[in-house]
């Protein structure tokens, strides 16, 4: 029987620990125990591990890998490890998604002092994350706009939002948004755009990569990185365990 060598530090994974020791697998601390590792082992990391160089010199060839999506340059680490990204897992991430939205609710009620039908909020993005966060706040009952770059989908957020923007359109109206909800992983504003946002206004930052480098003095930068493991992290846990039990079963 394999062994499971899991990043204990995240609480969702914490939670896969949980269901493989009830199902009567071994579990161990990945990075503690990297030396005892070997073929036919099982790695589970969160879907926002960063990995590291010195780590992945150290995972011998024959072991199976859960993790993140993979960086280019990482790639050529893996060449003889058997990598599955959960992000490259439709299921997962539109479930991933959801629970992502349903954090950010939380982090948005917490970081403003206003009921959320009296604010007015625009959504930057179109991918799964901000049409689940779309979709939970259209559940609600709750006003939005957004904005995003594939004119194909376009038509489709007028169905639910208030009022759409194509491309960089909506940086003519930022001054009318309480919050601003970004989930484009790309730097989309420089110093001399803090001109474009309301004062005291409330920037969340739910993507990968920071749309902001520097911070702006107008306005307030929040950012929400892995939202499943903070708020869901069963919910999240049993996410990962169920993608993994697949693999281990040869549905994958």
């Amino acid at each position: 029987m394999a062994n499971f060598y899991l990043d204990l530090q995240d609480r969702r994974v914490q939670e896969v620990a949980k269901l493989l020791n009830n199902r009567g697998y071994n579990v161990f601390d990945f990075e503690d125990n990297l030396i005892n590792i070997s073929n036919n082992d099982v790695c589970i990391v969160s879907p926002a591990y960063k990995w590291k160089k010195e780590i992945l010199l150290k995972i011998k060839s024959g072991v199976s890998v859960f993790g993140p999506k993979l960086q280019d340059e990482l790639k050529n680490y893996f060449n003889n490890i058997n990598y599955i990204s959960l992000m490259d897992i439709e299921d997962f991430v539109i479930e991933n998604a959801k629970l992502t939205a349903e954090g950010f609710l939380a982090d948005l009620i917490i970081n403003t002092d206003k009921s959320l039908f009296e604010q007015k909020i625009l959504i930057l993005g179109n991918g799964r994350v901000a049409k689940a966060v779309w979709y939970l706040l259209y559940k609600l009952g709750v006003n939005f706009d957004v904005s995003m770059r594939r004119e194909s989908e376009f038509n489709l957020s007028k169905l639910i939002a208030n009022k759409s923007y194509l491309g960089e359109s909506y940086k003519d109206f930022l001054l009318q948004y309480d919050i601003v909800v970004n989930t484009i992983p790309a730097k989309l504003f420089s110093l001399e755009d803090e001109k474009y946002f309301k004062k005291g206004s409330v920037l969340f930052e739910l993507a990968s990569k920071k749309c902001l480098e520097e911070n702006f003095e107008k306005i307030k930068y929040v950012l929400c990185p892995a939202l499943p493991s903070k708020y869901t992290p069963k919910s999240a846990g049993k996410l990962i365990y169920n993608e993994v039990i697949k693999y281990l079963e040869g549905e994958k």
